[in-house]
């Protein structure tokens, strides 16, 4: 490989392997945050309807810290993006140290008008077409919508936003001891992320209940356009690596193009 090309291309390289040091911390970091005992089994009382709910309930809040590392991955790989298509420009046409924008699109017809506005070589349009940065539809074929968005939300500068999901693996009819019960509902437990919590257990009399439950819980990415809880340090990963792919293809064409 020509000296240039390694040159060149060690930035963008660089802050993939940034973004992944940081998703390898911020993992690691969740991993001692959930097995510190961060969330119980506890008992409300309502004193107006004598109903007793029982609720799995996040005691202890998301570490700032995990923002900002979350944050710093993302920002990390975002920008290899940018960095891959400047170091193709700088080998293949005039070196300048003028930026240029990986083009993230709306659909496969905004990425040709992007990739010709941004005068990138059109000996890269196929490499870069190949990887589809833009959302899927039922308009057209390919497209990744969880990659898109983590690149909008890295373009308009945003915090990542993190939230806690719950599942209750397994659980066991209650045990139930003392007085009398006059109503009681074992739920299906569905977790609340706002309220950091899953009902699990409803009932009205003086009775003291024990469920015993197994759960699971996930650090996932919080934003209103996810359409279902998705893993944090997985859906960083999947950027990250998208990241290196785009990174690796336009950086072998390169190597095609100058040999």
């Amino acid at each position: 490989m020509p000296s240039d090309i390694a040159v060149e291309f060690a930035p963008a390289e660089e802050s993939i392997e940034w973004a992944n040091r940081a998703i390898a911390e911020l993992g690691d970091q969740i991993s001692k945050f959930f097995s510190g005992g961060v969330a119980e089994v506890v008992t409300h009382t309502n004193a107006d309807t004598s109903q007793n709910v029982q609720k799995l309930k996040l005691t202890t809040d998301i570490p700032k810290d995990f923002r900002r590392k979350a944050t710093e991955a993302l920002n990390n790989a975002r920008h290899s993006f940018d960095q891959s298509v400047f170091a193709a420009r700088n080998i293949l046409a005039t070196k300048s140290n003028k930026g240029i924008n990986y083009p993230w699109a709306r659909d496969p017809d905004d990425l040709d008008q992007l990739l010709d506005r941004r005068k990138i070589d059109s000996r890269l349009w196929d490499t870069i077409k190949s990887h589809e940065p833009y959302r899927t539809s039922d308009k057209y074929s390919g497209g990744n919508d969880l990659i898109r968005l983590l690149a909008t939300i890295a373009n308009n500068k945003h915090t990542v936003g993190l939230t806690v999901d719950a599942v209750i693996a397994r659980t066991r009819y209650p045990t139930i001891t003392g007085g009398p019960i006059q109503k009681l509902e074992v739920l299906r437990p569905v977790w609340n992320a706002r309220t950091k919590e899953a009902e699990l257990i409803r009932w009205i009399g003086e009775a003291k209940i024990e469920g015993e439950y197994e759960f699971n819980l996930l650090m996932c990415l919080k934003d209103s356009r996810l359409p279902q809880p998705v893993s944090a340090v997985d859906a960083l990963s999947d950027f990250t690596k998208h990241a290196t792919d785009v990174c690796e293809s336009i950086k072998a064409k390169c190597v095609e193009l100058t040999q």
